[in-house]
C-alpha cells in the first residue's frame, strides 16, 4: 500500500471513525482503524467499529500508487494532528507502516486487514431524507441507561426513532424518567428504528446540526449516509417499552405554567446546599401563584419560588423528586412550560413538542449526628483494701 493524502482531510476522517473504536484487548482487530487504498478508483477509506456499530469515511481523488489495506493504531489521529505539512505519505512494508510529512516521520506496526470484522451491507433499497436529528437525540438520549446488563431491561438503553408524515418522534425511558420529543419537517418519508444510546451519542457527535442524511434499513441494521460517510448500527428487536404510550395515560390533578429557565435556576440554587453525603432529594409544591422548591439536609435548608399562572395547588406537603432528573429535562427547554402532577406525584413537563415524565420518590433521609456519650472515668481499686475486704 502506498499513497499520498491531504493531511487535514485524512485527520478529520480518522478522528471521526475513532469515536466508535473499542479498546477491548481481547479483540485487537477492533482496536484499530482499517485503512483501505484503491488505486483503480482513487478512493481512500477509513473504517472503525465496536462490532455493533460501524463508521466509514471516504476520501476521493487521492494520489494512490499502490492498492492495499491495513489496520493501524488509533494513535494515527495524533500523528496527523502534529504534522504541519499539507500532505502526508503512507507506505506499508514488512509489517510496518511509514507515515511521513515534510521532515517528520513515524513508523508503526499494523495488523492484517483480513482480521478486521468488516460489515458488508448492501445499499438500502429505500431511503428517506432527514435533517436536524442532532437536536432530537440530545433532548432524548439522556433518558436512557447505558449500563444495563439485565436483558429483560435492555430497552432502557435504547431510543426509538419514528419518521412518519413529515414528523419525527424520538422517545426513551430508563424507568425513572421518560422523554418524548416531536419535530415537524424533519423527514420526507416513513421509517421506524430502535437504536442504542451509545450509537446515537456518536452519530450526534459526527453530524452537524442542520446536516441532511439519507436513512434506510437493511436487515437488522439502520444505515445513515451522506456523501463521504457511512454509519451503520444494529437495531433493537426485543420488547420495547414505549414512553409515548405511558405518558398518554398520565392524568394530572395539579399543575401550573412557569418559565423553564427560572424553574431550572431555582432547582440548581436550592441544590447548592447538598453535601456529598446528603440524600439528594427535592420537595416541590404548587401554591396559588407560585411553584415552591425546597431542599433540606441535616445542616442546612434552602427554599426558592417561581412565579406561576393557571395554578392548581398540590397538597401542602408537596411531592419529592431526584433533582438531577428534573434538571436533565429542563436544560433542553426554554420559555413557558406546562407542569402537570397526578395524585401520586408523577410529574409531566411539556413545551413545544417536548414531553418529559419524572417519577416521584420518598422524603429525604436526613442523617442525624448523635452526640458522643461521655465515657465514665475508670476508678482505681486499691488492691490491698480489696484483699482485706475479701478476707
Amino acid at each position: 500500500m502506498k499513497f499520498t493524502v491531504n493531511r487535514l482531510l485524512m485527520y478529520e476522517a480518522v478522528k471521526t471513525v475513532t469515536k466508535i473504536i473499542s479498546k477491548k484487548r481481547e479483540i485487537p482487530e477492533i482496536s484499530g482503524i482499517l485503512v483501505e487504498a484503491n488505486a483503480d478508483n482513487g478512493i481512500l477509506t477509513c473504517t472503525g467499529t465496536d462490532i455493533r456499530t460501524h463508521i466509514q469515511r471516504r476520501l476521493q481523488s487521492e494520489h494512490i500508487e499502490e492498492s492495499g489495506s491495513v489496520i493501524i493504531t488509533p494513535i494515527l489521529t495524533e500523528m496527523l494532528r502534529l504534522f504541519d505539512n499539507e500532505t502526508v505519505d503512507f507506505e506499508s512494508n514488512g509489517g510496518r507502516v511509514s507515515i511521513r510529512s515534510g521532515f517528520a516521520r513515524y513508523t508503526v506496526p499494523f495488523l492484517e486487514a483480513k482480521a478486521f470484522p468488516k460489515l458488508r451491507i448492501p445499499f438500502p433499497e429505500d431511503t428517506i431524507q432527514i435533517k436536524g436529528i442532532n437536536s432530537l437525540i440530545k433532548r432524548t438520549v439522556f433518558a436512557t441507561d447505558g449500563n444495563i446488563t439485565d436483558y429483560s431491561k435492555a430497552s432502557f438503553s435504547y431510543v426509538k426513532l419514528s419518521f412518519e408524515g413529515g414528523v419525527t418522534q424520538a422517545e426513551a425511558t430508563d424507568g425513572k424518567c421518560m422523554a418524548v420529543i416531536s419535530s415537524p419537517h424533519c423527514a420526507d418519508g416513513c421509517l421506524e428504528m430502535i437504536l442504542h444510546e451509545k450509537a446515537l451519542h456518536i452519530l450526534c457527535g459526527i453530524v452537524k446540526a442542520d446536516e441532511e442524511l439519507y436513512v434506510g434499513i437493511v436487515g437488522k441494521h439502520a444505515i445513515f449516509m451522506k456523501e463521504d460517510m457511512f454509519f451503520s448500527t444494529m437495531m433493537f428487536t426485543g420488547r420495547y417499552i414505549e414512553a409515548s404510550k405511558l405518558i398518554d395515560k398520565v392524568v394530572p390533578a395539579y399543575g401550573a405554567s412557569v418559565d423553564a429557565r427560572e424553574f431550572l435556576e431555582s432547582i440548581n440554587n436550592t441544590a447548592a446546599v447538598f453535601d456529598t453525603s446528603d440524600d439528594k432529594c427535592l420537595n416541590l409544591k404548587i401554591e396559588a401563584d407560585k411553584l415552591c422548591v425546597q431542599v433540606k439536609t441535616a445542616t442546612s435548608s434552602s427554599t426558592m419560588s417561581v412565579a406561576a399562572i393557571d395554578s392548581i395547588p398540590t397538597p401542602p406537603e408537596g411531592f419529592h423528586y431526584i433533582p438531577d432528573l428534573l434538571t436533565d429535562c429542563l436544560r433542553y427547554m426554554a420559555g413557558p412550560i406546562k407542569i402537570g402532577i397526578d395524585r401520586r406525584g408523577f410529574i409531566l413537563i411539556e413545551a413545544s413538542g417536548c414531553k418529559y415524565f419524572v417519577c416521584p420518590r420518598g422524603p429525604a433521609c436526613i442523617r442525624e449526628d448523635k452526640p458522643e456519650e461521655k465515657k465514665k472515668p475508670k476508678t482505681k481499686t486499691n488492691k490491698s483494701k480489696a484483699a482485706a475486704i475479701a478476707a
